[in-house]
C-alpha cells in the first residue's frame, strides 16, 4: 500500500522548525502570551525553538528563567492567576 499523502498545501519542516512556528503564531495572537525557559533568550534554546523570538517580542515576553523547575512553575501558576 501507498505511503498516506500530506494534505494539499502543507509544508515539510522539521519538529524543531514546527515548535519555532507555534511559539511565533501564539505570541503573535495574543499579547498576554509569554515564552519562559532555560537558555531561550539570546541562545534560541538547545534546538533553537525559540531563535528569534527575543528579537521580535522583548524579553518581557520571551523570559530566561534559572535552572530551577520549582521557579518556572511558580511563576508559571502565578501569571495564569
Amino acid at each position: 500500500a501507498a505511503p498516506p499523502q500530506p494534505p494539499s498545501g502543507a509544508r515539510e519542516r522539521s519538529f524543531s522548525e514546527a515548535i519555532a512556528e507555534a511559539h511565533a503564531v501564539a505570541l503573535r495572537s495574543d499579547p498576554r502570551v509569554v515564552v519562559m525557559g532555560e537558555d531561550i533568550g539570546e541562545m534560541g534554546g538547545v534546538f533553537q525553538c525559540t531563535a528569534g523570538l527575543t528579537s521580535e517580542f522583548g524579553a518581557r515576553r520571551v523570559i530566561e528563567t534559572p535552572i530551577s523547575e520549582a521557579c518556572i512553575g511558580g511563576c508559571a501558576v502565578g501569571a495564569a492567576a
